[in-house]
């Protein structure tokens, strides 16, 4: 059914992120992620533009993550226990979605600090 309210969506859209958060190890991983790069960005006084591309960035993963939770969700919904090789092409290119938006914010996160790192303990 169709929400109503404003408010609905918003219950239902958190609902959703918490059950993400309770049943799924590598959101949660992410999620310490993100916590680590904010601190780091506040250690090493990032600019503004450095912020909003981490932030971008780290976004981007936890959303692939959730959407690959969902597609997983609604795969099994589907399959049940039946095997069947659409569904796992379906759960193997979410799944493959999330690790390349994964190793993009490593790279990322590497261009950031990496110099920041040096300069301030090897420079």
């Amino acid at each position: 059914m169709k929400n109503r309210h404003l408010t609905d969506s918003f219950r239902c859209a958190f609902r959703g992120i918490f059950q993400a958060l309770k049943t799924e190890k590598n959101f949660k991983l992410h999620l310490l992620a993100m916590i680590i790069v904010m601190l780091m960005a506040w250690y090493f006084h990032l600019s503004t533009g450095e912020y909003l591309v981490l932030i971008i960035t780290v976004l981007l993963v936890i959303i692939t993550e959730l959407l690959n939770t969902a597609i997983e969700y609604t795969v099994d919904l589907v399959c049940g226990n039946r095997y069947s090789e659409l569904a796992k092409y379906a759960k193997d290119i979410a799944a493959g979605a999330t690790l390349l938006a994964a190793l993009g914010s490593v790279i990322i996160g590497c261009i950031i600090f990496l110099p920041k790192i040096i300069e301030r303990y090897m420079g």
